[in-house]
Parts: C-alpha cells; sequence; structure tokens
C-alpha cells in the first residue's frame, strides 16, 4: 500500500484497468467454457438413439405389454431354477465322483488287508460238498453279485473256486431266467 501511495494515482490507475481486464478476460472465458459444454451435452444427446425407438410396442394393446412382462418374468424364473438345477447337479457329480474313487480304492487295497473285503469275503466263502437246493441258490447269488460289481467269468470262477465254464453256464442261465 505504501508502494502505491508514493508511486501515485497514475499508477493506481494502471492497476485498478489491469485487474478490470483480468477480471473481464476471466468472465469471458466461464461463459465460453460454459457454453461448449452446452454444445457438447446437446451433441452427445443427438447422436444417442431415443428411448421411445428401442423397439417397445407402444402402440400394442396393453393385455400384449402384460403378456410380454410376463414372458420375461417367466423367463427369468426358469433361468434361475436352471442355474440352481445345474449346481445342485454339478455338487451331486462331484460326490459321486469322490464315492466312486473311494470304492476303487477299497477294492485295489481289499486283497492286500488282512480282512477281506465283504465283497470278497461273501466270495471266498465255499459252500460245502453236500449242499442242498439253498445253497446252490445262494452260489448263483454270490455269482451274480460279483458280476453285477463287474468280474468277469474267469475271475469269478477264481474266488469262488468253480470251473470257469460252470459260472459261464449260470452267467448265461441268468439272461433266460
Amino acid at each position: 500500500m505504501i508502494l502505491l501511495a508514493q508511486s501515485g494515482a497514475l499508477t493506481a490507475l494502471i492497476v485498478a484497468a489491469l485487474g478490470l481486464i483480468t477480471a473481464m478476460l476471466l468472465i469471458r472465458t466461464y461463459r465460453n467454457l460454459r457454453r461448449q459444454k452446452q454444445d457438447d451435452a446437446a451433441f452427445v444427446r443427438a447422436l444417442r438413439p431415443s428411448r421411445t425407438d428401442a423397439g417397445h410396442h407402444l402402440d400394442a394393446p396393453d393385455e400384449v405389454t402384460r403378456w410380454e412382462v410376463q414372458m420375461h418374468e417367466t423367463a427369468r424364473k426358469l433361468s434361475a431354477q436352471l442355474d440352481s438345477k445345474m449346481g445342485a447337479l454339478q455338487v451331486l457329480i462331484a460326490e459321486a465322483d469322490r464315492a466312486a474313487a473311494r470304492l476303487e480304492t477299497a477294492l485295489m487295497s481289499s486283497p492286500d488287508r488282512s480282512e477281506p473285503h465283504p465283497i470278497n469275503q461273501m466270495a471266498t466263502q465255499r459252500p460245502s460238498e453236500a449242499s442242498d437246493r439253498a445253497s446252490s441258490r445262494d452260489r448263483r447269488e454270490e455269482i451274480y453279485t460279483l458280476s453285477d460289481y463287474g468280474y468277469d467269468a474267469a475271475e469269478i470262477a477264481r474266488r469262488i473256486g468253480s470251473p470257469a465254464d460252470e459260472v459261464e453256464s449260470i452267467l448265461a442261465s441268468r439272461g433266460r431266467t
């Protein structure tokens, strides 16, 4: 302030004029930027498609519009149900794979264990020589069970101690009965 008081009125007038010119330039720049933003917004709106041209059936009866909404809701519900069923199915498949792996491991390790696997235990039980019809039926059931577990006739014959052709004939008679 002291500097301005010493320099005189002419210097104060020049400083005031510079301040006024700076203020006017700032106002004009602000107005131009605001106008440019409005023009850009109008340009973007012109490029965007209007919502009325989106393909909706504005002239369709109310029943058709309600039907269309119901179809969309039904499709959404069905999609959700399918997704949940697929998730449950994937969980069940994973559980079945784990169970199959456990069974395979148990079947592979059963001959090495001191106590036989229940299937092998059943297969190693031999009926006595003087067995009656019931034991013959038990033997057939044993052969059928081992066959159901995937053993072939030669392996079944080895496990139960019978000739292979006898096992094959019993398995062949199974298909006829």
